[in-house]
């Protein structure tokens, strides 16, 4: 009898517990997941937002450290006419995604933009990478987390455009 009681086996009560444990992790997961899936898309919206317009607006003032990379990536226009225009550009894109009207228009705008800021991959890939096509050096790096911006842009249409479908 002695040995049932220092048993490793767990007691009814231990597996008791450990159960009900588990069933309020699971539920409180699902209130989560509920709530991320409800309101996602709104935080990944508005900080797509943020992240354009600050990137955005201070490239007509001259305070962007993306300035060496893009001054090298253009070769069809003055950089500096079209740096400041990139900067509204990219601040209108931010502004844009704020409003379901404007929405579309501003991720249309956004596809255009971040494809654009892939030249500098094929333009200058010693800025871009330190063995191409492999290792990307920290402005190369920069420059391929755009995907990532371009993508939750398209995920943010299709998901505003299918609320407003519905």
């Amino acid at each position: 009898m002695s040995a049932d009681v220092n048993s490793d086996q767990p007691t009814d009560a231990g597996l008791s517990f450990v159960g009900s444990i588990q069933r309020k992790l699971r539920g409180a997961d699902r209130l989560l997941e509920t709530w991320f899936a409800a309101h996602g898309v709104s935080f990944l919206r508005y900080a797509l937002a943020m992240v354009f317009f600050w990137f955005g607006i201070v490239k007509p003032f001259g305070v962007s450290p993306a300035n060496p990379v893009v001054e090298t990536g253009i070769f069809f226009l003055p950089f500096d006419i079209f740096f400041p225009v990139l900067g509204w550009w990219e601040a209108l894109v931010g502004v844009g995604l704020l409003f379901n009207r404007t929405l579309r228009f501003a991720v249309y705008l956004m596809v255009f933009q971040m494809l654009g800021t892939m030249i500098p991959l094929f333009s200058a890939p010693g800025m871009t990478f330190s063995q191409f096509p492999f290792i990307p050096t920290a402005i190369g790096a920069y420059i391929i987390k755009n995907w990532v911006l371009l993508s939750s842009g398209l995920v943010v249409l299709a998901k505003v455009d299918l609320e407003d479908d519905q």
